[in-house]
């Protein structure tokens, strides 16, 4: 791993997102899942009104267990991630999904200070792990996953491969 893909930027700030960020925040989550490459390009918008109004109820349900992190740098919003509890097989666990960072901004320590900002949520929730998945494709994200101490604990049945669904890693952390 080289250098500058471990360095953090020194204006780089994780906190937790309020209904201002809302616009930015959808920006970076439809950029990254729904890059506006091709036809896809004319369908952006209604995309982007979806997210925005999903997030948008997140962000005002009151859940004392839900946060979503922005990670900015000066006054542009570069990432996100939002922690929740997700029922699991034995009880309701922390769980990060929507782990984003624009494009441009990648390989610059974004995504691991919004990792460590998620671990600190769920700390002070009273947790002491935090799940996610990850696509088993995934190598540079699966990499920095394990250099932070998370570890596979399973992968999603073969049967979604048919449906189209890749598959998938459940990923878990053990903080101390």
């Amino acid at each position: 791993m080289s250098a500058s893909s471990r360095s953090v930027l020194p204006s780089l700030v994780v906190y937790p997102a309020t209904p201002r960020d809302l616009e930015p925040l959808a920006e970076v989550l439809t950029q990254v899942f729904h890059p506006p490459l091709g036809l896809q390009r004319w369908i952006y918008p209604i995309r982007k009104l979806g997210i925005r109004e999903d997030l948008r109820l997140r962000l005002g349900s009151r859940d004392p267990y839900y946060c979503c992190l922005a990670a900015s740098v000066g006054s542009r919003v570069v990432g996100t991630a939002e922690i929740s509890l997700r029922a699991m097989a034995h009880g309701k666990y922390p769980y990060l999904s929507n782990l984003a960072v624009l494009p441009g901004w990648r390989r610059q320590g974004v995504a691991r200070q919004l990792l460590l900002g998620a671990e600190g949520v769920v700390q002070v929730w009273g947790y002491r792990n935090l799940h996610l998945h990850v696509l088993e494709d995934n190598f540079p994200a699966r990499q920095l996953y394990a250099q932070l101490r998370y570890i596979p604990i399973e992968r999603t049945s073969r049967l979604w491969r048919w449906l189209g669904v890749p598959p998938q890693l459940l990923l878990c952390k053990w903080l101390s």
